[in-house]
């Protein structure tokens, strides 16, 4: 009974380990690889995944037009900078991205996006750092693989490079160290009854990206800029309709909508980190939206005089502008 019992368990281990040599011969449909290029000290990377052809028609068909695609397979691709640059004539300061294209039969995007580590189908557009146009060129001979190259072209710059079927995409990169902030900070002054109105925040760009209901989401709290939360302060009490705003220094937030903007004037003091806090609010002010006239880029706030005791405080990116009056409180 005991050699029975032993010889079957002999013939269980190798039918699982002969149904097992079948998967480790197979060959992976769309391994995974990285390119590395050093520039003078530098490093910049791409990891993805390398689909095949195998018989199928790609450009428009397993890769649709005007859909942002993974650039790859599986997980989504990854591109890694160690320093900071421009790529494709956008600033990008080191660190890790996800590379993401979007094709078109007149042309190609690149996307550099802020999220990582996550499936190549779960692609966020709120999280975009950039989005540019792409040189696209047809290429003599077909390549069966998905292929990424990074060229050098000088010492400190290089081709991105990527090929498929018979298209390639390409962007120029080089370092930078002088590259201006991605959101440089600014401010704007006005005077109601020779008072000082005096508002400082950052200035984010569009870079290629849909601003409104997208970077800017409607119906959520915004921190109506970008880095540290948006300055405003006053030397003299002010009203906009029936709401009073005592003087002093507060902290500016704004509630973006299909067609308008509250504006959320908070107690919480000038210069901290943007989180917000509806129970230290003050005001909540309604302001009303005008299309530009043209496009606005970066984010701008800036006071329009309308006589010596009040001013229009107007906020303006891409094609809204949102304004309000702020007069002074008799």
């Amino acid at each position: 009974m005991r050699y029975g019992s032993i010889a079957f368990m002999l013939l269980l281990i190798l039918a699982v380990l002969s149904t097992d040599l079948p998967a480790q011969d197979r060959k992976i449909l769309s391994p995974r690889d990285s390119v590395f290029l050093s520039l003078d000290t530098n490093t910049i990377s791409v990891n993805y995944g390398r689909p095949s052809m195998r018989g199928r028609k790609i450009m428009g068909d397993l890769v649709p037009w005007n859909k942002v695609w993974r650039t790859g397979a599986n997980q989504a691709t990854h591109l890694r900078t160690n320093f900071d640059m421009t790529l494709g004539g956008v600033p990008v300061q080191r660190g890790l991205y996800t590379l993401w294209t979007l094709p078109s039969p007149g042309g190609w995007k690149l996307i550099l996006n802020k999220q990582t580590g996550q499936w190549g189908t779960n692609y966020d557009e709120r999280q975009d750092l950039a989005r540019f146009e792409a040189t696209t060129k047809t290429l003599p001979a077909a390549v069966e693989t998905l292929k990424v190259v990074l060229e050098p072209t000088g010492k400190t710059s290089g081709l991105l490079r990527i090929q498929w079927e018979t298209i390639e995409v390409s962007a120029p990169f080089e370092k930078n160290t002088h590259i201006r902030p991605i959101s440089p900070t600014d401010s704007s002054t006005a005077t109601v009854d020779e008072k000082r109105l005096f508002v400082k925040f950052s200035k984010p760009y569009m870079r290629g990206r849909a601003v409104w209901g997208v970077v800017v989401p409607f119906d959520s709290v915004w921190r109506t800029g970008a880095n540290l939360a948006t300055i405003f302060s006053t030397e003299s009490d002010l009203v906009s309709g029936n709401v009073k705003i005592p003087k002093g220094s507060y902290t500016l937030y704004s509630i973006p909508a299909e067609k308008g903007l509250t504006l959320i004037m908070s107690k919480r003091p000038g210069g901290s980190q943007p989180q917000y806090d509806p129970s230290l609010d003050l005001a909540r002010i309604p302001m009303a939206l005008e299309k530009a006239p043209a496009a606005i880029d970066p984010f701008r706030i800036w006071f329009e005089q309308l006589d010596g005791h009040a001013v229009m405080l107007k906020l303006g990116w891409a094609d809204r502008v949102y304004s309000a009056r702020l007069g002074v409180q008799h």
